[in-house]
């Protein structure tokens, strides 16, 4: 489960569930501006409806909204804790906490029950956020603070590590910026995050539809009899696929 980590914990403790492939793992700091926190929203749902899960901690900021965004696009999201899985911290995060777990997703930690939040557990867990992930997407992130511990981390594992571009003279996006120019892959928009996601971790889970809709069909029931599930499965697919930027409608075919 944990790929390529140096110095992996014996033991993990889990609620909920661990993630059955590796995922995404979206991070970034606390301290986000709007803009931030807007794009790790969206980015959390479109890496949900393309159907990897999504990894980070569970601070406030970046992960948080990465979090929201990927339980809003449907999808599995699994917080690593610097504190047992019984401590939720910050507090505020509790209903977020009991969000991912409806949603099948999980709290992780190395850390027994019953152990208190402390600012050295916060760095060692980013190496398992780190493990869980098939790459990291950095979203804002200073010069220093555990969202660049992780790039490293992921980086130290072989792991492809993206990252948001931004404004220059912002402290924030520093650390993206410099990433970047060392070599991170710049994520310029959901449906860029996607197509650079298939070329590192192959194709999405989640097919938008098959097969492909033919030209002859004239009507919404012939197209949506070309494929081969149910009419609701397809309808929702597409709609999650054009949400998530993947999907473009061209025009309209007309009846012959």
């Amino acid at each position: 489960m944990l790929v390529g980590v140096p110095q992996a914990p014996s033991h993990l403790w889990v609620r909920g569930r661990v993630p059955s492939i590796p995922g995404v793992a979206i991070v970034g700091t606390r301290r986000c501006t709007e803009y931030g926190r807007s794009i790790a929203r969206s980015l959390g749902y479109a890496v949900a409806t393309a159907g990897w899960p999504v990894m980070s901690g569970l601070a406030r900021g970046i992960d948080a909204a990465a979090h929201i965004g990927t339980l809003d696009g449907g999808g599995e999201a699994f917080a690593v804790l610097g504190s047992g899985v019984d401590v939720i911290y910050p507090a505020d995060n509790r209903d977020l906490a009991a969000r991912i777990l409806d949603q099948s997703g999980g709290l992780i930690s190395e850390y027994p029950p019953g152990t208190p939040p402390a600012p050295f557990r916060f760095p060692a867990r980013n190496r398992i956020i780190a493990g869980l992930s098939g790459a990291v997407v950095v979203v804002e992130a200073a010069v220093t603070g555990g969202a660049l511990i992780t790039a490293r981390l992921a980086l130290d594992q072989g792991k492809d590590v993206l990252a948001v571009p931004g404004d220059i003279v912002r402290a924030t996006s520093e650390g993206c910026n410099l990433l970047i120019r060392d070599g991170a892959h710049p994520v310029l928009s959901a449906k860029d995050l996607i197509e650079s996601l298939e070329l590192i971790l192959g194709r999405s889970p989640r097919v938008p539809f098959s097969p492909p809709i033919t030209a002859g069909a004239d009507s919404l029931e012939e197209i949506l009899e070309t494929a081969d599930r149910p009419v609701g499965a397809v309808l929702a697919d597409v709609i999650k696929a054009e949400l998530a930027g993947r999907l473009q409608v061209k025009g309209v075919v007309e009846p012959g």
